[in-house]
């Protein structure tokens, strides 16, 4: 018989060498116990959120704005203001004074800017000028012999040119996005000048000035909407007056010519 007897391993003996077997299995399993539980709560139906608030932080004009509607306006406004807008006129047509002989030429310019949607302010220069002269019939007689004479003086021409320079508001009333009415008034002074050759071929030269006040009314027919073309009606109200010695009187004399009468013209505004 052998020394040493064999004797049979024990079930613990036999079960020793799996323990970190069963330790993996145990931490697989706590594993994927974990795993259920976190894709059980991932599927769960979310509640409904609530509406958001805008961040206080915001600026109080767009969380005034943020649930109005959006209004569209012309380029350069911005939240019912705009940047300056500048305007420019050229126009040219006649000028009659209701107390003087005559009309004639009138020319005008002026530019100025947009204070407001449909009011405009701006500087007005206009150009009155009207020119007399030549041959003029004074009378007509019959000599002793039946002949029929006709008497003719030379006279040399006399120009006459009053200058206004106004500041004018303009008040406009579109009544579609082409054709816009508009009516306005302008203040100002006004300079006259009378000059030529009188009939014994004395040249003379007289300047006048005093305030002056128009009343206008018109209508632009946009061709863009930078360019239009309009045509105006004034009337103007102005009695220039001047101031002089007289030697031959030892007086000082004073003057005044009116020139209250309507005008009317036509031209171009541009916008920019």
């Amino acid at each position: 018989m052998n020394a040493y007897p064999y004797r049979k391993p024990s079930i613990l003996a036999q079960a020793a060498p799996h323990a970190p077997v069963r330790a993996i299995f145990a931490a697989m399993a706590v594993l994927a116990a974990a795993a259920a539980a976190l894709l059980a709560l991932a599927a769960a139906p979310r509640p409904a959120a609530a509406a958001e608030t805008p961040s206080l932080r915001m600026p109080r004009l767009i969380l005034g704005l943020a649930d109005r509607p959006i209004r569209h306006r012309r380029p350069g406004y911005g939240g019912g203001w705009r940047q300056p807008e500048y305007w420019a006129s050229l126009g040219g047509g006649a000028f009659d004074p209701s107390d003087q002989p005559g009309s004639g030429l009138y020319l005008n310019g002026a530019f100025g800017s947009t204070l407001a949607e449909r009011l405009d302010l701006g500087l007005q220069l206009s150009w009155y000028h009207r020119s007399v002269g030549g041959s003029q019939v004074v009378y007509t007689y019959q000599d002793p012999g039946g002949n029929t004479r006709t008497v003719v003086q030379e006279a040399g021409d006399v120009n006459t040119d009053l200058v206004p320079v106004m500041g004018t508001l303009r008040v406009r009333f579109p009544v579609t996005p082409q054709v816009e009415p508009y009516v306005g008034g302008s203040l100002g002074w006004e300079w006259l000048t009378i000059e030529g050759t009188d009939a014994t071929g004395l040249t003379f030269s007289d300047d006048y000035d005093g305030f002056g006040a128009q009343l206008l009314g018109g209508v632009n027919v946009h061709a863009s909407p930078d360019v239009a073309i309009y045509g105006e009606a004034v009337w103007n109200a102005s009695t220039p007056k001047a101031e002089f010695f007289d030697p031959a009187l030892n007086a000082i004399i004073k003057e005044e010519v009116k020139f209250d009468g309507v005008g009317f013209y036509a031209g171009l505004r541009f916008r920019f």
